[in-house]
């Protein structure tokens, strides 16, 4: 289909061109053109296969395979209550297939008296709702194909599939097997205008982008479009639209037409206008318009802490008393009679374990955002307890996470201990453990991601603390000498798996950087060369697990360095360099992600890539303008110039999600989550049953960790791009 479209317009453009006095095609006749050649259920509700040929993951089902290898494999029912889940228990709002959808199945009698019902289990205001009916229909004693309208399953109930987990069976002499979710009806439409929520400063770049299905659109490049001030009614700027793409077939099935009012410098409060379509969210030009969410995003940290109430003095409205006591104390895996205080620290994400990886990846992120842009970063920014000690409150957070790692250090190896949290992974347990390793020996990679952070914190804090500058040089020395020793201890656990050597390569730059130690420049020259994969042409920035990169940009600050080392290094920086702008300049959304990378944390990629783009730049000098509006469109996409129209900073703008996934703060209460927390984001694997298309898979829900949980890492690389934003 991608190729007919590009075909016929090339044509028509060939015919345009030969018949010189033939008048060119209006921009409503160029899209009922490209209406015709779409096909027809292009952007219908996908069927959602909820039963097929694999085994459902956590579901109350057991596959009975076939004995004819093409037949799909089989499952009986059970007078009591058989459950199919249909994304890892995390919930899917199926509202839209309620109407015109069914479920189809194939079912066959395996006795007399054959019965069988069918529902849903949805989460509903923080609760479970089960509702089931029965399948009014004959079933044969062969395989035959029932259909049940979703009507007639939620004639009983009230409820609207909103929010569903699971598809619920119930029967008696009966089999079914290949059970799909189908509908007739269209994908949801969202709000035309999409524009950064909280706006742009006066001389920078600003483009809104109006989008939506081909055939829904009712608006044509060369429209007018108005910039209306939200305080009086007045028109102040005029302008047209104009075709950005005429079918985004990678990443959102729309047609996307801009509007660009960068000759506008008046600050104030605006909204856009254009006939046809709802007006757009409001927002302001201004030269402080991201101070709060630099602020915000920041205080983020404050409310991840552990170990430490959270107050009304510093909550702003957000309160609760340490959730995990235990860690004052707590066993260690291989020896539970040895205890460790390893209170302190960042909670990760949505859960309230607490690992070493990536908050070292956090908060090296939160220290480069210092080191680029210190004038960002002031004392009482972010109203936390620290605030008015003459340190700038980055540097304050950045330490209580510091402090939570050098009580993680082993204090006879010099290794780092992984995590703290409960030995089944459950938060509710109440259990608190101190993962060590590889039975008592820590492994490579945590010790490695602890000692390159504590040492390039070292170099930050030597102005503020020469003392405590000290103690983190001297636990990251101890660290380097750990992994020197044990160069290959590895352990597969969360974060730390596998034969991660790109940590120790980081290590051995840091190291070098903060204490010139020979033994760490021998260890990078010896291994620079083979973690260029860290700046793979078609590969993103850094990440937990991946801080390759970063090994090079510290090698980059050192004073002595080897000729022939940066020279590869600068021409490896300039091919990633090629290859990240290339994908921004294609993407019609403006950001530098392809359409094959939407998996778990897109945020980080979305916000990494252009992070990464501008240390690199800085520290080779080069032209930083690229990299600036790079790392600006990936802020305007957060705050709402995204395919859903939403801010996705809790808190902020006039549409912002509600909640993110978090056992910490419960999204369910109706203030939602604190300001300030950004979710991983749309996810096209692990959400792709929300929509066909990649942008859209996302779903603002408490209970959706797959697209909505927050992380340290992540909010880290909002952090840095927001204080970018601040500084142009």
């Amino acid at each position: 289909m991608k190729h007919q479209i590009a075909w016929i317009t090339a044509l028509l453009l060939l015919l345009n061109m030969a018949v010189g006095c033939a008048e060119a095609l209006s921009p409503q006749e160029e899209r009922e053109m490209l209406i015709a050649q779409l096909e027809p259920t292009y952007n219908t509700l996908q069927p959602i296969t909820v039963l097929g040929r694999e085994q459902p993951e956590g579901s109350g089902v057991t596959l009975i395979s076939p004995e004819n290898a093409a037949d799909y494999p089989h499952i009986t029912l059970r007078k009591t209550q058989s459950s199919i889940v249909l994304r890892g228990w995390a919930p899917t709002d199926l509202s839209l297939y309620a109407a015109g959808g069914c479920v189809t199945l194939e079912a066959r009698a395996t006795g007399d008296n054959a019965r069988m019902e069918i529902g849903f289990e949805e989460s509903i205001g923080g609760r479970s709702v089960s509702y089931l009916q029965p399948v009014n229909q004959m079933i044969p004693r062969e395989w035959t194909t029932i259909t049940v309208p979703l009507s007639h399953i939620l004639s009983e109930t009230e409820c609207c599939m909103s929010s569903v987990r699971q598809l619920l069976l119930r029967g008696e002499n009966v089999q079914v097997r290949n059970i799909v979710i189908a509908s007739p009806d269209k994908e949801r439409s969202y709000p035309a205008f999409k524009v950064d929520q909280l706006g742009f400063k006066p001389d920078a770049e600003k483009i809104a982008l109006v989008t939506g299905y081909p055939e829904a659109l009712a608006i044509y490049a060369g429209d007018a479009y108005q910039l209306i001030d939200a305080e009086t009614g007045d028109v102040v700027h005029t302008g047209s639209l104009t075709m950005v793409r005429e079918h985004d077939l990678s990443y959102s099935g729309e047609q996307i037409l801009q509007a660009d009012f960068t000759a506008f410098t008046g600050e104030g409060h605006y909204f856009l206008r254009a006939e046809g379509i709802a007006d757009s969210t409001a927002f302001t030009i201004g030269e402080n318009v991201y101070d709060e969410l630099l602020a915000s995003t920041l205080r983020y940290f404050y409310y991840q802490r552990a170990n430490t109430p959270i107050t009304a003095e510093y909550g702003q409205g957000f309160t609760r008393a340490d959730m995990t006591p235990k860690d004052f104390a707590a066993p260690l895996d291989y020896d539970r009679s040895i205890t460790a205080d390893v209170s302190g620290g960042w909670y990760d994400a949505g859960d309230v374990g607490k690992y070493v990886s990536p908050g070292a990846t956090a908060a090296n992120t939160l220290l480069w955002a210092y080191k680029l842009f210190p004038d960002c970063f002031t004392d009482g920014q972010s109203n936390i307890p620290e605030s008015g000690n003459g340190v700038p409150d980055i540097l304050d957070e950045v330490r209580y996470e510091l402090n939570f790692l050098l009580k993680m250090q082993d204090s006879q190896s010099g290794g780092f201990y992984i995590k703290v949290k409960s030995r089944s992974e459950d938060d509710g347990d109440g259990d608190r453990t101190v993962w060590v390793g590889d039975g008592s020996r820590c492994i490579t990679n945590a010790t490695a991601d602890c000692t390159a952070v504590l040492a390039f914190a070292s170099t930050i804090f030597r102005p503020f603390d020469a003392e405590y500058a000290d103690v983190l040089l001297s636990a990251a020395q101890r660290g380097w000498a750990y992994i020197e020793e044990n160069p290959n201890v590895y352990v597969v656990t969360n974060y730390s798996g596998e034969n991660n050597a790109s940590s120790a390569f980081w290590a051995s730059a840091a190291v070098y950087y903060a204490s010139g130690s020979e033994s760490a420049h021998r260890w990078f020259l010896a291994n620079y060369q083979n973690y260029f994969s860290s700046l793979a042409m078609s590969g993103n920035g850094h990440n937990v697990g991946n801080m390759g990169i970063y090994g090079y940009y510290t090698y980059l600050l050192c004073e002595e360095q080897d000729e022939n080392a940066v020279k590869q290094i600068v021409k490896r920086y300039g091919h990633w360099k090629r290859s990240v702008v290339n994908r921004w300049k294609a993407n019609p959304w403006k950001i530098a992600i392809g359409p094959t990378s939407f998996w778990w944390g897109s945020f980080n990629i979305i916000l990494g890539n252009a992070q990464d783009l501008y240390i690199g730049d800085v520290l080779l000098e080069n032209d930083t303008a690229t990299a600036q509006q790079i790392s600006q469109d990936a802020v305007h996409f957060i705050l709402g110039r995204n395919a859903v129209r939403k801010c996705f900073i809790t808190g902020m703008g006039e549409d912002p999600i509600h909640c993110t996934f978090s056992n910490i703060w419960s999204g369910d209460a109706p203030e939602g989550v604190p300001a300030g927390y950004m979710p991983g984001g749309v996810n096209a694997y692990n959400g792709s049953i929300i929509s066909r298309f990649p942008l859209k898979c996302y779903f603002d829900s408490s209970m959706d960790w797959f697209t909505n949980e927050n992380a340290v890492y992540w909010n880290a690389v909002m952090v840095f791009n927001a204080a970018a934003a601040v500084s142009r």
